[in-house]
């Protein structure tokens, strides 16, 4: 599912729109490339998201957010297009404000407050646990069980 739709999208890069999305065989603008932009920005988002959130994201906020990091990654896409060479430095920064907020969602330091699911829990605690001598429980690895090894 994307989080922008392709008339925002078009709203939302304005100017450059017309100018990043020409097809050079026709020399006409391509809704299609556009399009294709979107499912690769929603496909950057979901590969962090769904990392910590495991189902489709249904709030609002959350929504909102999704798509406000949609525009920012977009924008840039569009800028590549565009004029990959003289990219501004104000759509570098707000592509990796985007990026930095989809880690901090991935990793769990941003919640996503108002999804009706649980964040998933970190693999990394019990990645460094394992079965004791029965198979029962856990034991965790720390610096004086793992002494002599």
């Amino acid at each position: 599912m994307a989080y922008i739709t392709l008339d925002q999208a078009k709203q939302y890069l304005g100017d450059i729109y017309e100018s990043a999305y020409i097809n050079v065989s026709t020399d006409l603008v391509d809704e299609t490339i556009l399009q294709d932009d979107i499912e690769g920005v929603t496909s950057v988002i979901d590969s962090y998201v769904k990392q910590t959130y495991n189902q489709t994201l249904t709030g609002s906020q959350t929504l909102q957010m999704m798509r406000s990091i949609s525009e920012q990654l977009l924008y840039a896409k569009a800028y590549e297009r565009f004029d990959s060479s003289e990219v501004p430095d104000w759509v570098k920064d707000r592509y990796d404000r985007g990026i930095f907020r989809l880690k901090d969602i991935q990793n769990g330091t941003m919640i996503l407050v108002d999804e009706t699911q649980s964040p998933r829990d970190s693999g990394f605690y019990y990645s460094f646990n394992s079965a004791d001598n029965n198979g029962k429980g856990r034991t965790n690895f720390d610096r004086d069980s793992m002494a002599g090894y």
